[in-house]
């Protein structure tokens, strides 16, 4: 035993005594190498903190919408995304933005906030006043939703200012109810105090289409002008 102890601490004492060391190139080396690492890691956690423009904006459309089909879906209730075309979305009001919420149906069958509003980027909005767009053209998609719940609606929006696609409890869209114009167009530009959008559209369109199938819920990107 004391023989095994003997041995143990003279390895100890040889591999404390053969410290291996590093060079000053390869410390520079290894500087260089950690500086490149690091600027090519900069842009993206950038990007990735501060999300702007069409492209966060399709994003935050596409996940909030497969949120509630899912929510539909695990609890199997119905779930209401309410779209706020805000007025005054202009550079006198840089703080109106467009946004959207989830409604959900709880155990008494009354509509409840499963999220507050969800800031679309500024300068991106709605285009409502696309005619083929059946979710912000027109709100049908509310008429399961009573006037009441719309009054309590955070910020108090006019019905009239509302889109809104209604999910059944499987995942489908339940209302509006067509098969077309289940659509939503978003583009960049201001809205007024009266509705009025000034559209600033870019030499490739300025307009991104996102569709949802009506029997499964799911959404798409149909039109990508990134």
């Amino acid at each position: 035993m004391d023989l095994f102890r003997e041995t143990i601490k003279m390895n100890c004492k040889r591999f404390y005594s053969n410290k291996i060391g590093y060079s000053l190139s390869e410390f520079l080396t290894i500087i260089g190498i950690t500086a490149i690492l690091m600027t090519l890691a900069i842009p993206a956690i950038s990007g990735f903190k501060s999300p702007t423009g069409r492209k966060a904006a399709v994003t935050v459309v596409m996940s909030t919408l497969e949120q509630a089909r899912v929510s539909a879906i695990e609890t199997g209730r119905e779930v209401v995304v309410v779209f706020w075309k805000k007025n005054g979305t202009d550079a006198s009001q840089p703080d109106e933005q467009d946004a959207m919420l989830i409604l959900r149906k709880n155990d008494a069958e009354a509509w409840e906030f499963t999220t507050r509003w969800i800031k679309l980027p500024r300068g991106v909005l709605f285009q409502g006043e696309d005619s083929e767009s059946k979710i912000l053209y027109d709100n049908s998609g509310l008429a399961a939703v009573s006037d009441t719940t719309i009054d309590s609606l955070p910020g108090k929006p006019s019905k009239y200012n509302l889109g809104a696609v209604h999910f059944s409890s499987t995942g489908a869209v339940q209302l509006p109810s067509t098969s077309d114009g289940l659509r939503i167009a978003l583009t960049e530009g201001q809205r007024g105090a009266n509705q009025s959008l000034s559209v600033n559209m870019q030499n490739s369109g300025g307009l991104e289409i996102i569709s949802i199938a009506r029997y499964t819920g799911r959404v798409t990107l149909d039109v990508s002008m990134l």
